[in-house]
């Protein structure tokens, strides 16, 4: 998704106001893309447990958040972010790579799949004395 240079300069704006959402009267929600993620090989069972995503390429919308959930034995894991329209300086993002902290739900011992924005799916091991958290380097 390409955006012009108002709309990046816009959404800049907005986030030097330090305003972590923007006003619901300029702006539209955003599902970025997961480049990257760090997930642990095992983690532990019956506890919840942090993970790092960092969105594929982004161009000037708030810094992602995540959200995960588990349905039916399948983990989904969001991002959430929003353009926004209501500010006016210039755009120079040429491509976000962004990493948000996401707490998955607390699972018992055994395989899940987990699903990411952008159809990536991985397998997911939760077993005792497995990890319960895992940190992206940084870039």
């Amino acid at each position: 998704m390409q955006l012009s240079r108002t709309a990046c300069a816009l959404v800049l704006a907005a986030l030097a106001a330090a305003s972590a959402r923007c006003n619901g009267n300029s702006c539209v929600d955003y599902s970025p893309a997961v480049g990257s993620l760090c997930l642990p090989d095992t983690l532990q069972a019956d506890q919840k447990s942090i993970i790092e995503v960092r969105e594929s390429c982004n161009q000037c919308s708030t810094p992602p958040q995540c959200s995960a959930t588990l349905i039916n034995g399948v983990v989904n894991v969001e991002l959430h972010s929003q353009i926004c329209s209501d500010t006016q300086t210039v755009c120079t993002a040429i491509c976000l790579q962004r990493t948000a902290r996401c707490t998955l739900p607390a699972l018992a011992a055994g395989d899940y799949t987990l699903v990411l924005p952008g159809t990536l799916l991985r397998a997911l091991r939760v077993r005792e004395g497995g990890e319960s958290s895992c940190q992206l380097p940084a870039q």
